[in-house]
């Protein structure tokens, strides 16, 4: 507890202690709490880790030890409304934001006021909710680092139509962008919705134009919605050459052959593959498509059943089921799809 450690090296010390020896942990954690407890901000930041490492519980048990004027202002009464939202205590979080005067951060008051209300389904709560959260909105409004915090707790509480439109918000701050882009890409992904999952995808590889795995999904999206295909077809090739080793890389650029009537080429590279990666889903779509073109029913048999086996886009399943279709109707006796289950819903 020497004057030259600073509060962060006891944060260092407690994440080696709990993992490495249980009993050691909790002494030096009732060690550092006193320590904490004499500066607001070093409170709040014991209080945000014990809430990321599972010990919320703890954190609710110990303010009720600790000094009013010290837990009902930020920093530490935001760790302490994490604490209850993450114990999903509504009723105690709702009385803990209900009033008070957070300054600066008067934005997530609101935003735990509004979670709160949300999963408190009390009357009228959508409409609580929606004021709420259109508050918070606006106290964060035109300041980057408030919304950028605003669009995480809306990810990490599934707000996802509130997440989109921050997320969209965030990504024209330069420092903020690839964050707030990989936020998007998720939400579209989630949602299936690759018109948006495309834009996204692009703007994705513009901002890193020497990322394979960001130059593989815009390709193939590229591909996948038909919007500027050349450029799909270009950047296939571009990537797979780049990075052939790359699942992602190298069935984009199969596909891109296919496309381009080269599907015995584009059948020698997915051969070059590990199995397990060609049976990913999305890549099995892919697989199974080019096995079809080539007549060849007992191979594709395997990679349409791993396309079936987990969620896939509804352009990737509408590809599939014509593959499949125009494969029926050219060899009826070999037919690749005898006994057809149901697709899972993406």
């Amino acid at each position: 507890m020497s004057q030259q450690v600073t509060f962060s090296d006891y944060l260092l010390c407690l994440e080696f202690y709990k993992k490495l020896d249980e009993k050691k942990f909790s002494a030096l954690l009732e060690k550092v709490k006193p320590v904490a407890a004499r500066n607001p901000v070093d409170l709040a930041l014991l209080m945000d880790w014990l809430n990321k490492n599972g010990l919320g519980p703890e954190v609710l048990k110990w303010m009720d030890k600790l000094p009013a004027e010290l837990t009902t202002n930020p920093p530490p009464a935001i760790a302490i409304a994490d604490a209850f939202a993450e114990a999903k205590n509504w009723s105690r979080l709702k009385r803990w934001t209900r009033s008070g005067a957070w300054g600066d951060s008067e934005y997530l008051r609101l935003a735990y006021q509004a979670h709160a209300s949300k999963q408190g389904r009390q009357t009228s709560s959508d409409a609580e909710f929606s004021g709420l959260w259109d508050s918070a909105e606006r106290a964060a409004a035109e300041k980057a680092e408030r919304e950028i915090n605003l669009a995480r707790l809306a990810s990490k509480w599934n707000f996802a139509a509130e997440a989109e439109r921050l997320w969209l918000r965030v990504s024209k701050h330069a420092p903020m962008r690839r964050e707030a882009l990989d936020a998007l890409y998720r939400i579209y992904r989630a949602n299936s919705d690759l018109p948006n999952l495309y834009r996204i995808a692009q703007r994705l590889h513009e901002s890193s134009p020497n990322e394979p795995a960001a130059a593989a999904n815009y390709a193939r999206l590229a591909l996948l919605v038909d919007q500027n295909p050349a450029e799909g077809h270009r950047l296939a090739k571009e990537t797979y050459e780049r990075a052939p080793d790359e699942i992602n890389a190298a069935m984009t650029y199969a596909f891109s052959l296919y496309g381009l009537g080269r599907t015995a080429e584009g059948i020698e590279i997915i051969k070059k593959l590990p199995l397990e990666g060609v049976h990913d889903p999305h890549a099995a779509v892919f697989a199974a498509i080019l096995f079809l073109d080539d007549n060849r029913i007992a191979d594709a048999q395997e990679y349409i059943a791993a396309a079936r086996s987990g969620p896939i886009f509804p352009e990737e399943k509408k590809l599939l089921e014509e593959a499949i279709a125009k494969a029926n109707a050219a060899a009826p006796s070999a037919s690749p799809n005898p006994t057809p289950s149901p697709a899972p819903t993406p």
